[in-house]
């Protein structure tokens, strides 16, 4: 309970700290939106994320060590890849191409408003966009979701976290 407490805590001062400043013009863009529709989804989004995030730092934690070198692979993979990328146009618009054509259905036209699933996964970005800002309110709770182990207690914490849901 004191854990929750102090990640609650630490929610709301992280929305005071000045790495809120990315994430306004997402949540501001949205207040001549409908509520439901559009601002909603939003937090819902960015506390997912959060809760996400930290259920498979908790879970994943002791595997992780096991599949280290597989990583470190992968890594190595990604890292020639964008490399690669970097170095000729043609690899890099091909690479682009899907993430391109995913914003491109995302956006929002003049006319039809924004969708729901649009402002969930905007909330979604925002959360990653975000997590690095939150990083020693997160390293708190995922400290605490360690020792505690993973059971419901650990997820209401970590939701309690979530700047969204202050």
């Amino acid at each position: 309970m004191f854990v929750a407490l102090l990640a609650s805590l630490g929610g709301a001062l992280t929305i005071v700290s000045p790495c809120i400043l990315p994430v306004l013009p997402f949540v501001f863009a949205r207040t001549e939106q409908p509520f439901v529709k559009s601002t909603l989804p939003l937090p819902v989004g960015m506390a997912l994320t959060f809760a996400a995030i930290a259920t498979l730092a908790a879970i994943g934690g002791g595997w992780a060590v096991g599949i280290n070198s597989y990583g470190r692979i992968l890594a190595m993979v990604l890292l020639a890849a964008f490399g690669i990328r970097l170095i000729s146009k043609r690899v890099a618009a091909w690479m682009s191409r899907p993430f391109v054509a995913l914003g491109n259905r995302l956006l929002t036209t003049g006319t039809t408003g924004a969708s729901v699933s649009q402002s969930f996964v905007l909330g979604i970005a925002t959360g990653f966009l975000w997590a690095p800002c939150a990083g020693p309110i997160l390293g708190l709770i995922l400290t605490g979701a360690a020792i505690n182990g993973p059971n419901t207690e650990t997820s209401r914490m970590r939701m309690a976290r979530s700047p969204a849901v202050q």
